[in-house]
């Protein structure tokens, strides 16, 4: 161990604000004017116009607080790795484990979840939360801090997770493409709703959904031209004398 090393914060992914802030702004919109709807009635629809509002206020409440939560967890979260210790910050707990203390380091390989354990002491953090430069250092970190005896299930975490160690961009998984399908899917909902006279707050939450699937898109588009430059750029490299 190296004593000497510097101390290095490791934040969560920008996805989660963005998820926290959209999720946040979409269901408090759409439990309000749920709940408002249900309460007044109306349209006469509601037999029970109390109870559903009820209903609709807690069903959006918690929506919206798990949004919160995100937003907190982006905010408060972090992974410390120092020459001599890892430190875990939660959203109101932190955990410290030095390194010469680790009793077992295991590695999920589908999950992608890491867990250290130490006496008395055990934190678990998932390396997906972390962008992909992180993800490598992060690794190499605790490979080589961790004695390789004490770790477990890495060749079957390294199979799994190959494309962490590739050094060029890789094309977006599944689930963000679907996630980037569902809010454009939302968007048109929304606001078609707000075109047939259901109110305003429609066309908000639609212009929040198509917002987020065009930073999306934009976003996307930019990797992959810098990864089409690096390509480039290597493939020149290696004919060049």
């Amino acid at each position: 161990m190296n004593a000497s090393q510097p101390v290095i914060f490791y934040r969560l992914r920008r996805f989660y604000l963005y998820l926290g802030i959209a999720g946040t702004s979409l269901f408090s919109l759409v439990g309000i004017g749920s709940t408002l709807a249900a309460f007044y009635n109306l349209d006469g629809s509601f037999r029970y116009p109390v109870f559903s509002a009820l209903l609709f206020g807690g069903f959006f409440l918690l929506c919206t607080l798990l949004g919160i939560w995100c937003i907190l967890a982006w905010s408060r979260e972090r992974l410390e790795i120092s020459g001599i210790r890892l430190v875990k910050r939660d959203v109101f707990h932190i955990t410290e484990i030095l390194f010469e203390e680790v009793t077992h380091l295991q590695w999920y390989s589908l999950t992608g979840a890491i867990v250290v354990e130490a006496p008395g002491k055990r934190f678990k953090f998932h390396i997906d939360n972390f962008q992909r430069a992180e993800q490598i250092e992060i690794t190499e970190r605790l490979r080589r801090e961790i004695d390789l005896d004490l770790q477990e299930g890495w060749e079957k975490y390294q199979k799994f997770n190959a494309a962490i160690f590739e050094t060029t961009e890789q094309p977006p998984r599944p689930e963000s493409v679907v996630f980037m399908i569902l809010l454009l899917i939302f968007a048109c909902v929304f606001g078609y709703a707000w075109w047939v006279g259901r109110g305003v707050h429609f066309l908000l939450i639609g212009l929040i959904n198509f917002l987020i699937a065009l930073w999306w898109l934009l976003d996307f588009r930019k990797k992959r031209q810098h990864a089409t430059t690096i390509n480039l750029s290597e493939q020149r490299a290696g004919v060049d004398p």
